[in-house]
């Protein structure tokens, strides 16, 4: 439920709460970024590397949307740190991999996120935990296909 007050925009019921959700999760990205010793731009790409084994530089820009210079200092800097490099495919061009440093690094990331989430749905068992997951995923799909976008295969 959506509501001017004032100069204020509110959200209200589900719209609100899953916007409270986001805010947490990116909270925790932070924290996690931070103790990881990268910034949050820098632990997208990693990520978004993690995810996809091997992404070309024009489709790492575009998920950072960032322009291809600025995603081209982002990699840069990962890559002087040991965290990721670039492959060459005759047939597909430049792509990134994460080194074995990178892979080690998003392991911990990865854990240490799973961790917090798995200790905030600590009040839900087993069948609510699963009916919650399921509905997220319905929403997330629904929400990509309005926006164009897929997301990857369930687990």
């Amino acid at each position: 439920m959506y509501r001017l007050i004032g100069a204020n925009h509110a959200l209200g019921g589900l719209p609100f709460s899953a916007q409270v959700f986001l805010r947490s999760l990116d909270g925790i990205r932070s924290r996690l970024a931070r103790e990881a010793g990268v910034s949050g731009t820098e632990l997208r790409a990693l990520s978004r590397i993690a995810e996809e084994s091997h992404i070309t530089p024009a489709a790492l820009a575009e998920h950072l949307d960032l322009p291809q210079t600025a995603a081209d200092v982002v990699t840069n800097e990962l890559s002087g740190r040991g965290l990721l490099l670039t492959t060459a495919d005759p047939a597909d061009g430049p792509s990134f991999e994460l080194t074995p440093t990178g892979h080690s690094l998003m392991e911990k990331v990865y854990l240490d996120f799973q961790g917090s989430i798995t200790a905030a749905a600590d009040s839900l068992d087993d069948e609510r935990r699963s009916v919650f997951d399921s509905a997220l995923l319905k929403m997330a799909r629904k929400l990509d296909a309005a926006a164009g976008d897929a997301l990857p295969a369930t687990n």
